[in-house]
């Protein structure tokens, strides 16, 4: 069945499809006549990811898990790693979140609140 994709008026330019054919492992064994792997990154994943933090926000106010790390060196003082790699993930999330908007050529990285404060 032949499906046309809908991409984004900024991403039409940018359409690729790549395609590798190779020959099937003599070292697999399989039943099938065909197979394959297939790597995708689109947006979609945000969802994923904002599902994480939700779970880790909630685990983080409860404080669960947390006395294992605080026994090693690099936890000891502070558990400011984690934040900052909370924020690291958020930051991921808004990036495609506004992959999925027309004027993502435009996007600064920089949340809206920020930019009202300029």
């Amino acid at each position: 069945q032949n499906k046309s994709a809908n991409y984004k008026q900024w991403y039409q330019r940018r359409v690729r499809v790549q395609v590798a054919l190779s020959k099937k492992s003599p070292y697999i064994q399989t039943a099938h006549r065909v197979s394959g792997l297939m790597l995708a990154n689109h947006t979609s994943i945000s969802s994923l990811f904002s599902k994480t933090l939700q779970q880790y926000d909630r685990l983080k106010a409860r404080g669960a898990f947390l006395e294992q790390f605080k026994k090693e060196k690099m936890f000891s003082e502070t558990l400011d790693e984690f934040d900052n790699a909370r924020e690291v993930v958020q930051q991921l999330i808004d990036e495609y979140q506004a992959a999925t908007q027309v004027d993502y050529k435009m996007y600064s990285g920089v949340p809206d609140k920020a930019k009202a404060g300029e």
